[in-house]
């Protein structure tokens, strides 16, 4: 169904949801907030991300450690971590270069975030690495932290210098990590372990 790509084009496109990516980015935007002075959206920003993905990986060491899995999402083992933070990401990325912007333009830029973080949800089960009801509950979550991180932008706020430095994190990004993902879910079952006392973690029963 997936097939009109090759894997390691969809591999590419997953990167940009890997948190070897979106962490830093998500520190950059941070940074760049309380270089122009606006530490409550650095503060709401700090909170709505870092809740996200908190959510994400007590979800995931619940099925690791416990098998502990809401009964009514299918085939789950916890939220896509990439899809919820590529989504956060990429929407709260996409509101701050536009603050001061009219609504038409904003929402260009908010529709294309929201369409790479999507080829990011679907690459995670082009390679066969989440389930459906794993990246919807990641794109819902990233959308929600996302919106909540809007409520602290002035309906017209000023617009925010340096932008130069995010460009500056991508191309360091890109050429510093070589696109090799974070470790994450091996460090994820290793605290799975640890904290259930189990000597393996719970694995999906039945392939994607």
């Amino acid at each position: 169904m997936l097939s009109f790509l090759p894997t390691p084009w969809w591999q590419g496109i997953s990167f940009f949801g890997d948190s070897a990516f979106t962490v830093p980015g998500a520190c950059v935007l941070a940074l760049w907030l309380g270089l122009n002075g606006r530490w409550r959206s650095m503060l709401y920003w700090l909170l709505a991300f870092g809740v996200a993905m908190m959510i994400v990986v007590v979800s995931k060491l619940l099925f690791m450690g416990w098998n502990i899995v809401p009964p009514w999402l299918p085939d789950f083992t916890g939220i896509s971590g990439h899809s919820a933070s590529a989504t956060a990401f990429y929407l709260a990325t996409a509101l701050l270069l536009t603050e001061g912007s009219n609504a038409r333009q904003r929402g260009c830029a908010v529709l294309l975030a929201a369409l790479v973080a999507l080829a990011v949800g679907v690459s995670r089960l082009a390679i066969k690495v989440h389930s459906p009801s794993e990246v919807a509950t990641g794109l819902t979550l990233g959308a929600l932290a996302a919106g909540w991180f809007w409520r602290s932008l002035a309906p017209q706020g000023k617009v925010l210098r340096g932008r130069l430095i995010l460009a500056a994190f991508a191309a360091f990004m890109l050429m510093g990590s070589g696109g090799r993902p974070a470790p994450t879910h091996q460090l994820l079952q290793q605290i799975a372990l640890a904290l259930s006392g189990h000597e393996r973690v719970y694995e999906r029963s039945t392939p994607l």
